[in-house]
């Protein structure tokens, strides 16, 4: 009889195991500090209000004794190395360290039940042995322990807020003894929290979010906090001196379009590259060419009298510019033979120069060249048009 009773005991305890127990994961899902009677390391536990980036429960930890059990300790081992890993990258965080044990009881009467009796024996199974004080306690030391190991650990104690739950909350069945067990251990979590919206280089962009920490101050930034090229020249904004700069333009360092021949005029608006270094230029990078409104008979280098007042203006400039000097440019139309009008145009340039010379021009600073009609400016079909081109230019430039 008394061993019918006793099986019939245990059955009834397996049943209400298997229908109570609970995951310990799960008990600390949606877990808080509330209780105002537990036992805190810290009294301040306002932080738990905080609003936090992630929150990283771990199983529970059973101890046997002062002993830290093999499944356990895989958990633990987990934790210190996820804490050091979260310490170098340089994140903030808490750690819980919450006591457990299974739930006890200050009823004398509880206590002193211990009967083979069939109802007395089904009672013995829901009864606790520990009393109210004897279950903080070994909550405390079983979180003091767990604190231990993570202070050999070189885990700093200003992290970790201790709380002695004893028996407050059940994650088994206090049914059998299995229950009982599994009810006594640590549950540790990290509450990492929310970084700190800061942003150093005061670009706009958090330094959470920024890929180009260190941005001078007043740059413009794009979404990542880099510094922008806006012209997309390759010099960015903040360097660049010239920042609207056409899209495909060669610049220099400072972001400024070249001036290879070193004229003034950039290379994608220059429009005859290479002019000597000296030229005097016009805006499209071109030497500066002046035409001489004179007058000459057909076929003939002598300068005629109505063309003098001509010879004079021009004569007067060079005079009262001596830093210039002069490439003198005979022009003709197409009138008669190629050969005969290149020579025309050459004698033509030199009758110019000399009537210069003899306004008091040095003949230093007079060259001269003959074109004949290779440039015309003016159709040659037409009366008009072959009088513009029998013409004398000049190109200016800076005397060395």
């Amino acid at each position: 009889m008394k061993n019918t009773i006793q099986n019939n005991i245990k059955t009834v305890a397996l049943s209400l195991l298997m229908l109570s127990t609970l995951n310990a994961e799960t008990y600390t899902q949606n877990y808080r500090v509330t209780d105002l009677n537990s036992t805190m390391k810290q009294n301040d536990n306002r932080f738990m209000n905080e609003d936090f980036q992630e929150i990283i429960r771990y199983e529970m930890i059973w101890l046997d004794g002062n002993e830290v059990e093999e499944k356990s300790q895989e958990v633990l081992d987990k934790a210190i190395k996820k804490i050091k890993e979260y310490e170098e990258a340089g994140k903030e965080f808490k750690l819980t360290i919450i006591g457990h044990t299974n739930r006890f009881s200050d009823d004398e009467n509880e206590l002193a039940i211990d009967s083979d009796t069939y109802a007395n024996a089904i009672q013995n199974w829901f009864r606790t042995s520990q009393s109210t004080s004897k279950s903080i306690e070994l909550s405390e030391d079983y979180a003091k322990n767990i604190q231990t190991r993570l202070e050999d650990e070189n885990i700093s104690k200003e992290l970790m807020f201790l709380e002695y739950r004893g028996g407050m909350d059940e994650a088994y069945t206090n049914a059998t003894s299995k229950g009982k067990e599994l009810c006594n251990g640590v549950l540790l979590s990290m509450y990492v929290s929310k970084p700190t919206d800061i942003d150093s280089d005061r670009d706009g962009v958090f330094d959470r979010y920024d890929r180009c920490p260190g941005t001078p101050r007043g740059s413009k930034v794009d979404i990542n906090g880099c510094p922008m090229d806006s012209d997309r020249d390759g010099v960015l904004d903040y360097k660049d001196k010239c920042p609207e700069t056409p899209l495909g333009v060669k610049v220099d360092k400072k972001g400024c379009p070249l001036d290879s021949d070193g004229d003034g005029v950039v290379d994608y608006k220059d429009k005859c590259a290479n002019t000597p270094s000296g030229v005097m230029i016009d805006p499209n990078g071109c030497a500066v060419t002046s035409t001489l409104n004179l007058n000459f008979k057909t076929n003939s280098d002598k300068i005629l009298a109505a063309s003098y007042p001509e010879i004079k203006r021009f004569s007067d400039f060079m005079k009262e510019n001596s830093a210039y000097k002069a490439e003198i440019i005979g022009h003709t139309d197409s009138i008669g033979k190629a050969v005969l009008n290149m020579g025309l145009s050459q004698r033509r340039a030199a009758m110019t120069k000399k009537a210069l010379v003899q306004d008091g021009v040095e003949a230093s600073r007079l060259t001269t060249k003959g074109r004949g009609e290779l440039d015309p400016i003016e159709s040659n079909k037409t009366a008009d048009g072959r009088k513009v081109n029998r013409r004398i230019e000049v190109k200016l430039s800076i005397a060395k």
